[in-house]
This record gives C-alpha cells, sequence and structure tokens, in this order.
C-alpha cells in the first residue's frame, strides 16, 4: 500500500481495525502512526461533543479535517521564524575566489543555526577542514566537517546564541591560522 493512499485511509483505522494492508503500512510508517494517534485523540474529543444520531464516519472524517489543520498550525510553528534575523554571507579564499555561502538564523532557544555550502574549496589530503567563529573578544573552533572530491559540501552548525559573531572562517585541522577561506 502506498504511503498516500494509507494517509487518506488511517480515519478507517478508528473504526475497524481489519483492514491488513493499512495495518502493515501503519506499523512501519512513523507519520501515519503520529497521525493515527492525533486523529484518534481529536475522535475521542468529537465524540463527546457529537449530537446523538451522527454516524461513527461523519465523527472520523471531521477527526481527519481538524487532526491535518492541528499538524498544519504545528508545522507553522516550528518552521516560520521567530523572530531572529537571518544573515547570509560568503566565504572567500585569501584571493578573492568565492567557495561557499553560509545562512545564519534562530534555531529555537539558546542557539543560532549556521548552514555553510561550499563548493570548491581547496583540497588537503584529507580532506576535512575546521570551521571558526569569532567575535569582539574570543574565537572559537565550530567544528569539524569533510568535503568531497570537488571541495563541496553542505553542513550545519550550532552556537551559542549569547554571542555576537561578527566573523568565520575555514582552516586546516590543528592550525587555525591556515586560514582556507573567510567571510
Amino acid at each position: 500500500m502506498k504511503h498516500e493512499e494509507a494517509w487518506q485511509r488511517l480515519p478507517d483505522l478508528l473504526d475497524d481495525r481489519d483492514c491488513p494492508d493499512l495495518l502493515a503500512h501503519v506499523r512501519g510508517c512513523a507519520a501515519c502512526q503520529r497521525q493515527l494517534f492525533l486523529l484518534g485523540r481529536v475522535d475521542r474529543i468529537l465524540r463527546q461533543q457529537v449530537p446523538a444520531g451522527q454516524p461513527r464516519r461523519y465523527v472520523a472524517r471531521v477527526a481527519a479535517v481538524v487532526a491535518a489543520a492541528a499538524c498544519v498550525a504545528a508545522s507553522l510553528v516550528v518552521f516560520l521564524p521567530h523572530g531572529a534575523p537571518r544573515h547570509d554571507f560568503a566565504f572567500r579564499t585569501t584571493s578573492g575566489r568565492l567557495v561557499g555561502d553560509a545562512t545564519m538564523d534562530d534555531s529555537h532557544g539558546r542557539n543560532v543555526a549556521l548552514t555553510l555550502n561550499a563548493h570548491g574549496l581547496p583540497l588537503n589530503r584529507h580532506h576535512v577542514f575546521v570551521l571558526w567563529a569569532a567575535n569582539e573578544r574570543s574565537s572559537m573552533e565550530v567544528g569539524h566537517f569533510m568535503v568531497d572530491r570537488s571541495g563541496g559540501c553542505r553542513v550545519r552548525f550550532n552556537l551559542p546564541a549569547t554571542h555576537e559573531w561578527s566573523r568565520f572562517w575555514v582552516a586546516q585541522p590543528g592550525n587555525a591560522t591556515a586560514v582556507v577561506a573567510s567571510t
């Protein structure tokens, strides 16, 4: 059974659990399990509110609509910006060649997320680099990352939001001053 069909038929499980194909899909699909859980909660709430004489299938369909709306609302809360501004910047080699771009935005809570998209970083023997961050008072090693044979990668790091990060650079492992690229 395809996921889309199973998703549409989840309300049927609130009525009767004699659908082996649907049950088999739900057993292995975390998204359908979560949706079925939400449908069950909404079904119980609506069953307490439904006027006498309404068919159970009606309640299940209304529950599906309400649960879908709840999922959309929850997604908006998670994925919409939460007030922290987004910053985009570029990484360049010392000769000025563009070798990457990065985005820094809210990571929910005490962190900011930095996403680095590198392309064409000059390769070293192990294809490993270190990302550093600095503000006016200090610097810190953010983390190690690897690139492919073309010098490209996409990595994401979390940084403390308590600092105003003003500069980033990529260096060789073990030597923060061996700058490969910087903002």
